[in-house]
């Protein structure tokens, strides 16, 4: 224990130097200096290692460290698995991931978690934390981590699990379940040269019974109308249920309107002056969003987009997937959602679940790519 304590000033001073390099990526990506200053504050560890595990993979050229914050402090594991092998594995994993009729992917999914988590098993086993949140760096970014398999069970079957791109820049607090006002919009005909989501609506009425709200679809779904409802309402959920691309080219990133293309540029202007109340936005919902598989940098944008947009949390996708399963699945994050008990990384882990239980869905390439990004709880 001695030794563990000489070396943990190291190991804090480690992890903020992790945390000023996340900042200054995502600041290069959206090529905004104010993103860095959207930064919460600087989060205790001792604080959030009561609620979740942080895991900080650093991918060096000849190994991978992971920088792991646990309730007894900060801890390093080196796996001797260096960049261009974990890359590789990483990319591999992703491709055979979306193919929904194989199982080729399973023997990657064991690998990367042989590397990624069986290290850690002892000691997540002695900890009472049921929440992962992984600062994913790289190729990582490209993954979910929720299909990572132990070969009994899929990491999402024995914690609930969420990314960040920095802690830094996470504003570790619970939903108000009291007062949710919700802003859902979304596109179901065919718009712009992109395919109809056909169950766009019952995802989206599925909502509206929930918690009421304002809706607007299809030809209400225009870009100045949602700038008006966000102005003149005090909504804290914004729904999009329409098709996203995040490239890696910020230039070519946007969510699709009825009538437009709106730009991360726009969204900023639309939705980020949210930072600015007494109230942000506590959480942004893009559910057709997709990132190429081997993109780093559009995967990147996509963890970044809860910052970017003033919002303490995130929901969205590393791919598109069916519109059905993934209207079932929305609607169940958000019935979790309504349970003052239930944090929003338990509400996903749960409709994963019921998705893994479903015998039409239980591939990996359904469920996997939700992802829930900044505040877990």
């Amino acid at each position: 224990m001695k030794e563990r304590k000489d070396y943990e000033p190291y190991l804090i001073e480690a992890r903020e130097k992790v945390e000023l390099l996340k900042a200054a990526e995502l600041q290069d990506y959206f090529q905004d200096e104010c993103v860095v200053a959207a930064q919460a504050r600087v989060t205790s560890l001792d604080v959030v290692s009561q609620t979740a595990i942080v895991i900080y993979p650093i991918i060096l050229p000849d190994r991978t460290d992971l920088l792991v914050s646990l309730p007894t402090g900060l801890k390093r594991f080196s796996i001797p698995v260096g960049a261009d092998d974990l890359t590789r594995e990483v990319r591999q994993f992703r491709r055979r991931l979306e193919k929904r009729t194989s199982r080729e992917y399973i023997s990657h999914a064991q690998h990367l978690y042989d590397w990624l988590i069986r290290p850690l098993e002892a000691d997540l086993a002695q900890s009472q934390v049921d929440t992962l949140v992984f600062v994913p760096d790289g190729p990582l970014r490209t993954i979910p981590m929720a299909a990572l398999h132990d070969g009994k069970k899929y990491l999402i079957e024995k914690f609930s699990l969420a990314i960040t791109p920095g802690l830094n820049l996470t504003d570790p607090r619970p939903i108000d379940r009291e007062d949710i006002k919700i802003l859902a919009v979304g596109v179901t005909q065919s718009s712009q040269g992109f395919p109809p989501l056909p169950y766009v609506i019952e995802e989206l009425d599925a909502i509206k019974s929930l918690y009421g709200g304002k809706m607007l679809v299809n030809q209400e779904f225009l870009l100045s109308k949602m700038e008006e409802a966000l102005l003149n309402e005090p909504f804290n959920i914004v729904h999009i249920a329409s098709h996203a691309k995040f490239d890696s080219d910020i230039d070519k990133t946007f969510l699709l309107t009825f009538d437009t293309k709106l730009t991360l540029e726009r969204l900023d202007q639309c939705v980020g002056f949210f930072r600015f109340r007494e109230d942000p936005l506590e959480l942004l919902t893009l559910s057709a969003c997709e990132t190429a598989a081997g993109d780093d940098r559009a995967a990147l944008g996509l963890a970044g987009i809860a910052v970017k947009a003033g919002a303490r949390s995130a929901f969205a996708t590393l791919w598109y997937i069916n519109d059905q399963a993934s209207s079932l699945l929305v609607a169940e994050f958000y019935r979790q959602l309504r349970d003052p008990s239930v944090s929003r990384a338990v509400a996903l882990q749960r409709a994963q679940l019921q998705l893994i239980n479903d015998p039409r869905y239980e591939h990996p390439g359904y469920w996997s790519p939700f992802i829930l990004i900044n505040n877990w709880l």
